[in-house]
């Protein structure tokens, strides 16, 4: 489902948990200071500053897909303090739901809340489950301040804080890790993650700004399920498109954050590079407009098949004219790294992918795996990035 695009630049203060660490991104500075009562300060993604009077115990999350960060965060029970979620990763995401059982059974059991967008969560739900604070996504947080939401949650005093990793992963991404991290009392946990993900993100960003060269990259959103032509420009992995070293054709051709692109405006484009993104999407409806089905990516996928389902894209009537396709400049990524920490992995292989001479070093498969062994409550499988 398409978002709304954001037609106010919201403040973007990093979040520093008391271990000191710092945001990627290098801009404002914010603490998360304790108290000498043993309560703590947090700053979230919007500015807010949010005091607690102790560590949160219960815990309701906005989306389900939060789980994302507490997988590593919290590797022996990743739903720990979690009361209530959204239940969004089981569609979007069921390989990545089916793991999060694996090791935390308890989660099919989780009360499932509503959408506030789709005024799907009464207040008196949310109060029933007796939040000692909500983690609301940014786009939630938009929704909620746009529909009167905010008013109820402090007219019942609830507390509540944002992150982001979806609408500015460049600059947001390191401090909502370090927020979950103060929230969830795993501040060298998230710690660990934020040092590791540095490792992986600094050296690309900065070799980046090097480059003569910045070769024109289209990334297809979800083919299969979503229209022809769906695209993010300024947004999600849009950024970190033009992050590592490529120029997003639809930052000049959109004037939103997402949209769709004709196939006249590809070709003319002409496009070196094409992105696609996918999932294990069996469930999920295929367009009436696609020609073709979804990129198959994820921990059920393996080579023979995730090769296959990006080679069939070019069946799109018209596609097979795209440059890209002739030159095999054609790559998939699992499309939920748009809305995870993981998305370090799309800062590996975008950069090879736009510039494989200057990252002939990287070794995306290497990281992710090692990624896994050290940080993930289960060993690396499937496929989750591939190219034809």
């Amino acid at each position: 489902m398409r978002r709304r695009t954001l037609l106010m630049a919201l403040p973007l203060t990093a979040v520093l948990a008391s271990c000191g660490v710092a945001s990627r991104a290098g801009k404002g500075s914010s603490t998360s200071s304790g108290t000498s009562n043993g309560g703590f300060e947090v700053t979230d993604i919007v500015g807010r500053k949010v005091t607690f009077s102790a560590q949160p115990k219960r815990i309701v999350l906005s989306e389900s897909r939060h789980v994302y960060s507490l997988a590593f965060l919290n590797k022996t029970n990743p739903i720990d303090k979690v009361v209530a979620w959204g239940e969004d990763l089981q569609k979007a995401a069921p390989d990545f739901y089916e793991k999060i059982l694996s090791v935390a059974p308890k989660a099919a059991e989780l009360p499932k809340i509503g959408n506030i967008a789709k005024d799907g969560l009464p207040i008196e739900t949310l109060v029933s489950h007796k939040p000692d604070v909500f983690i609301m996504t940014l786009d939630a947080y938009n929704s909620a301040k746009e529909k009167g939401y905010l008013e109820k949650l402090d007219g019942q005093k609830i507390t509540y804080v944002v992150t982001d990793f979806r609408r500015d992963p460049v600059k947001n991404t390191v401090p909502s890790v370090t927020l979950m991290g103060a929230v969830f009392d795993k501040r060298k946990e998230a710690e660990a993650f934020v040092s590791f993900y540095k490792k992986q993100v600094d050296p690309i960003v900065a070799k980046v700004k090097s480059l003569t060269s910045k070769p024109t990259t289209f990334l297809w959103r979800g083919p299969g399920v979503n229209d022809p032509g769906s695209t993010y420009s300024t947004a999600n992995l849009g950024a970190i498109v033009t992050a590592t070293g490529g120029t997003n054709i639809a930052d000049s051709l959109l004037s939103g954050e997402e949209g769709t692109l004709t196939l006249e405006k590809i070709i003319e484009s002409n496009p070196k590079n094409i992105i696609a993104t996918g999932g294990e999407w069996q469930k999920q409806k295929i367009k009436d407009t696609a020609q073709t089905s979804y990129v198959h990516l994820g921990y059920k996928a393996d080579e023979a098949s995730a090769k296959a389902s990006l080679e069939q894209l070019k069946n799109q009537p018209g596609y097979d004219q795209i440059q890209a396709f002739t030159d095999r400049h054609v790559y998939g990524i699992y499309h939920q790294f748009y809305d995870a920490p993981y998305n370090f992995i799309a800062y590996l292989t975008f950069a090879k992918w736009q510039n494989p001479e200057a990252f002939s070093d990287v070794d995306p498969a290497k990281v992710w795996k090692d990624f896994h062994e050290q940080y993930m409550p289960w060993k690396a499988e499937g496929v989750f990035f591939t190219s034809i």
